[in-house]
């Protein structure tokens, strides 16, 4: 197996030339430079999705409008026939029950107009 290295210690001369070739900047005036560069390419970029999303707003408030209109609409119309169905089941009702534990007298008085309105005073 061969043994690879990324330099040897013969190589230093090389070496310190790449390192001078990378090394940062000694002045404040690059690191100045820099960040006025990358701050102007960051405001000169669109937002990404939030300007798709700044697209979809009116839409998307139009929408929900009407969702909410037809779920308005939804609510009056059950409530309607709810109201429909209560009307029709007291409506169509044969008998009304009659509570007559009050006064059991009522059938006496009943009688008693049904005699008066016949003439019949018997």
């Amino acid at each position: 197996m061969t043994d690879i290295r990324l330099h040897s210690n013969d190589d230093d001369e090389v070496v310190r030339g790449l390192r001078s070739l990378y090394a940062a900047p000694a002045g404040d005036g690059y690191w100045n430079e820099l960040e006025a560069r990358i701050m102007a390419r960051v405001a000169d970029v669109e937002l990404g999705w939030w300007t798709e999303l700044d697209r979809w707003v009116r839409p998307a408030l139009a929408a929900a409008a009407i969702l909410l209109l037809a779920a308005s609409i939804a609510m009056f119309r059950a409530h309607q026939a709810e109201n429909d169905i209560a009307v029709d089941s007291m409506l169509s009702s044969p008998t009304v029950p009659v509570y007559t534990g009050i006064r059991p007298a009522l059938q006496d008085d009943r009688e008693a107009r049904i005699r008066f309105l016949f003439g019949s005073n018997r």
